[in-house]
């Protein structure tokens, strides 16, 4: 399968096979990892014996920064190192004393797998076409949109609503069984009331001065 990636895009976990394919992996190797500067082809001598043995850009960056045990291998490369130089020392520690390579930190997969699975996926994940309604779904958008058109454009209307919530709200409140109180109800427990005579005995009361003659 020949299918041209920027390598700004390559699937970092995708195993490189083909010439393409090494080509755009060594490149998103110096992408991701910076070295603007590094010999293409040396890192591709380097990087070609890896990609062999199934490894990934990902595991290829994974293994520039940690040891199999998971230790950190130091700071990063320095000015003064070749990018190539500086790779072939980092993934020393993931090589054999008999030259054999340990597995990948990530594993990784073909690239024609993941193009099976990334079509697979968008073909998901892709907007559906638009089934138009029928004639009862019609309707029922009308009348939705009427309500709403009602809704903004009669403020009487919406007065008489919220009353209407009103009112069902505090008639929720009544206790089951006795009537709902009326306005005669309220007027009635006013003139009922009895002021105790003790208040009023005291009403009115003062302090009379009388000024007599000397």
């Amino acid at each position: 399968m020949r299918v041209r990636l920027d390598p700004r895009q390559w699937p970092g976990r995708v195993i490189p096979e083909t010439d393409s394919e090494i080509d755009t992996a060594v490149e998103a190797v110096c992408l991701r990892a910076s070295w603007v500067d590094a010999d293409r082809q040396a890192v591709r001598a380097v990087l070609v014996p890896w990609f062999a043995e199934e490894w990934s850009v990902d595991a290829v960056l994974a293994a520039v920064d940690h040891r199999p045990d998971g230790s950190w291998q130091g700071r990063p490369r320095g000015r003064d190192q070749e990018a190539h130089e500086f790779l072939r020392a980092r993934l020393r520690a993931w090589s054999g004393s008999g030259g054999q390579r340990a597995k990948p930190p990530v594993p990784g997969v073909p690239f024609g797998r993941w193009w099976r699975v990334h079509r697979r996926n968008a073909k998901l994940y892709e907007p559906r076409e638009r089934v138009p309604l029928g004639q009862a779904g019609q309707e029922a958008r009308e009348e939705s949109r009427a309500r709403a058109r009602a809704h903004l454009q009669d403020p009487v209307e919406r007065a008489r609503a919220k009353a209407e919530r009103w009112r069902e709200a505090l008639d929720s409140l009544l206790v089951p069984g006795k009537a709902v109180p009326t306005f005669e109800d309220s007027r009635r427990l006013l003139v009922d009331r009895v002021v105790p005579r003790t208040v009023c005995a005291h009403c009115g009361s003062g302090q009379v001065m009388i000024r007599r003659a000397a």
